[in-house]
């Protein structure tokens, strides 16, 4: 109940800030302190965007997407909702214990006064992995079809971790290899329709 409230409350709150003065255009929101301290206390892991949309854009659909290896090995969520001018996407995930490796993946998408959310369990991988997290440093970046919004990168290389480049967030399909230097990945992928 507790994460369901903060979902809400977060949304409702980041929907306040200023969004992006383009249209269709998508950025990471720029947190104040206070709102990054509740993330940390809430979420192992969270991405939240600001998008900014005309008439031409109705529906906004996101998903998980996860490899192993370099492999698309399936979706852990997958969220479509209706959407009018601007509002904000959120992905956060959270151990659910600490001594296992369960985690919630939640998406939510804040618009026009609702906010739409999803919820799923995933089994993240095990071991002594270094994980690395990134997305899309541009700001005002333009919608494009998939887009690479974010991504949580699991390693087990001894010579430290990367994140994934720049150039894998405006064109992933062309730098899909990327992937094969980890052993799991979770990109958040959206469409805007």
């Amino acid at each position: 109940m507790r994460k369901i409230l903060f979902f809400t409350m977060l949304a409702s709150l980041m929907l306040s800030l200023a969004a992006c003065n383009n249209d269709n255009t998508i950025s990471e929101t720029k947190l104040t302190e206070r709102e990054q301290a509740i993330l940390t206390n809430t979420a192992d892991q969270a991405f939240i965007f600001d998008f900014n949309v005309d008439d031409k854009y109705k529906n906004v659909n996101l998903w998980v997407e996860k490899y192993e290896s370099g492999k698309l090995v399936g979706e852990v969520n997958n969220i479509s909702t209706e959407i009018k001018d601007k509002g904000t996407i959120i992905f956060t995930t959270s151990q659910t214990m600490e001594e296992s490796n369960q985690a919630l993946f939640a998406l939510s998408v804040h618009n026009d006064g609702s906010t739409s959310t999803i919820w799923n369990p995933e089994t993240t991988p095990k071991g002594e992995l270094s994980t690395v997290s990134g997305s899309n440093p541009l700001y005002n970046t333009p919608i494009t079809d998939q887009m690479v919004l974010a991504s949580i990168c699991y390693s087990s290389s001894q010579d430290g971790v990367s994140s994934l480049s720049t150039d894998f967030y405006h064109d992933a399909d062309k730098y899909m290899n990327e992937l094969k230097d980890y052993e799991v990945v979770y990109l958040l992928r959206g469409e805007f329709k």
